[in-house]
């Protein structure tokens, strides 16, 4: 009698068990349909065109692998991307550093925080467009805000103004620098949010021990803040790998291709004269893979973050 009992038992909660897997599926079915749809089935596509030789208008011709076999061989590919990893580098430490510092000081308490707070992030919210035109006018040698500003002090005469965006070794930190003001107020906000979720018993055990405002940074926030870096270097590391419009609005990848990065030659592969669009899917292919590797990478150090500092 009592086996009995218990083999009602486990078909009960079998059939509970049933019932509760069948009803949150059901709830997750549309997100599942969504995700195949506009994740899993475009990927597909990508990965079957990019084994094909196809201009968009005529019939594609499927040749294979040779796409990336040429990628590998292509010099333009890894000159390219080695313009994103000079962006990169830039844009990640000092993003990420200038991000931790201000988000210190918006941290803090006094009159007028909260205006501070939105001046920081209302970059984030223009578009690229808007942006790029606004920096290109800053960036202009004859009438542009810098330009006026160091003529205006004695700096440079007429006769010798400098093309900011025309100078193929300042270009690209033009842009570097544009894109960290466009983006540290965004990295700000994480940050802040981060240090808010800081317990308070921690401040107030420090205090009692003794530590003074360095030894609370040191040995409390930035140990704390430690996955949120890490969560800020992912965004950074991404945004770097894809960028795109802002240096096609700013320079078209010009001088001389100097602040070209692999995005605007997927574009002017796959628009440009010859249309080679399963060769351009090929390289966002490649592309794809690198920010999963990048990603991948950040979360398992994360996680080890997250273990040895408790967070």
């Amino acid at each position: 009698m009592p086996q009995a009992n218990h083999m009602l038992a486990h078909r009960r909660l079998s059939r509970n068990t049933l019932k509760t897997n069948v009803a949150a599926y059901t709830f997750l079915l549309p997100t599942l349909m969504l995700f195949l749809v506009f994740t899993v089935y475009p990927f597909i596509n990508a990965f079957i065109i990019s084994m094909t030789n196809w201009d968009g208008f005529t019939d594609a011709e499927y040749v294979g692998l040779k796409n990336f076999v040429r990628l590998v061989n292509d010099a333009k590919v890894w000159k390219y991307l080695g313009h994103n990893l000079q962006f990169g580098v830039f844009t990640v430490v000092i993003k990420v550093f200038l991000g931790f510092v201000i988000a210190l000081f918006l941290n803090e308490k006094f009159r007028g925080i909260a205006f501070f707070r939105a001046v920081y992030f209302v970059p984030v919210m223009m578009s690229f467009v808007a942006i790029g035109m606004l920096w290109k006018w800053i960036y202009s040698p004859s009438s542009g805000l810098i330009n006026s500003i160091l003529f205006k002090l004695n700096l440079m005469d007429q006769s010798n103004m400098i093309t900011w965006l025309g100078n193929a070794k300042l270009a690209m930190y033009c842009i570097i620098i544009v894109d960290i003001w466009r983006w540290t107020g965004y990295h700000v906000v994480i940050y802040l949010a981060g240090m808010q979720t800081i317990p308070n018993e921690l401040y107030e055990a420090a205090i009692v021990d003794g530590a003074n405002d360095r030894q609370q940074l040191r040995y409390i926030i930035i140990p704390q803040m430690y996955s949120i870096t890490l969560t800020n270097m992912i965004f950074c590391m991404t945004g770097a790998v894809s960028v795109f419009d802002l240096i096609y609005v700013m320079t078209g990848g010009g001088p001389y291709n100097m602040t070209k990065v692999i995005a605007i030659y997927v574009y002017e592969t796959a628009f440009g004269s010859s249309n080679r669009f399963g060769y351009a899917t090929a390289i966002n292919i490649l592309l794809f893979f690198i920010i999963l590797i990048i990603t991948t990478f950040m979360i398992k150090w994360m996680n080890r973050a997250r273990e040895n500092t408790g967070t």
